[in-house]
């Protein structure tokens, strides 16, 4: 039975103002900007707020699709494609203001894949500079599923050093499949 967690970041930069703004009959929008000589959508002189708003959400946008990156890197093959919450700026674009990857956490059949699993979903849950309360909650899930893994290595009588050889190359191999220049740093 497949177990998909989501590591998520939380709301960087939280937008609280209006989803968008409609022009008034005086040319003008909600924020006070001005609709250009042309009348598009895409020339609204944006007020020195709304600019600011536009820039902070701007930064948010990088550092969330950055957060959602490092967790699908590290990941490889256990995680699953980045979701974002969207939210309109006062120029009509929108931002990634929140995100999500889900990770299988589920154990495998054999608890020495178990062990080298769990190293990459705790890697995963952790890559990010800044790991969210959640990405703490799945890396430590991930310890404990890895601290059974290896209960059940010694129950077996499996906890040779040929054994923890076996842990070593499959997550090795795992992380390999994150794709080049993408593995973990110390």
């Amino acid at each position: 039975m497949a177990a998909d967690l989501s590591i998520t970041s939380p709301s960087i930069g939280a937008y609280s103002g209006p989803r968008s703004l409609p022009l008034r009959r005086d040319g003008k929008d909600a924020s006070g900007a001005k609709e250009s000589k042309s009348g598009s959508a895409d020339s609204v002189t944006l007020s020195d707020a709304a600019q600011q708003q536009v820039q902070k959400l701007k930064q948010a946008d990088t550092s969330v699709r950055q957060h959602e990156a490092a967790h699908q890197a590290a990941g490889g093959s256990h995680a699953g494609g980045a979701s974002f919450t969207f939210t309109r700026g006062p120029d009509g674009k929108n931002y990634a203001t929140a995100g999500e990857v889900p990770i299988d956490v589920s154990p495998e059949a054999e608890p020495a894949a178990t062990v080298a699993k769990m190293e990459q979903v705790k890697a995963a849950a952790l890559a990010p500079a800044d790991p969210s309360p959640q990405d703490m909650r799945v890396a430590a899930q991930a310890d404990a599923a890895k601290l059974q893994a290896q209960s059940e290595q010694r129950r077996q009588g499996g906890d040779t050093a040929a054994g923890r050889a076996v842990a070593a190359y499959g997550a090795a191999q795992s992380l390999g499949k994150a794709g080049p220049g993408r593995g973990l740093t110390v």
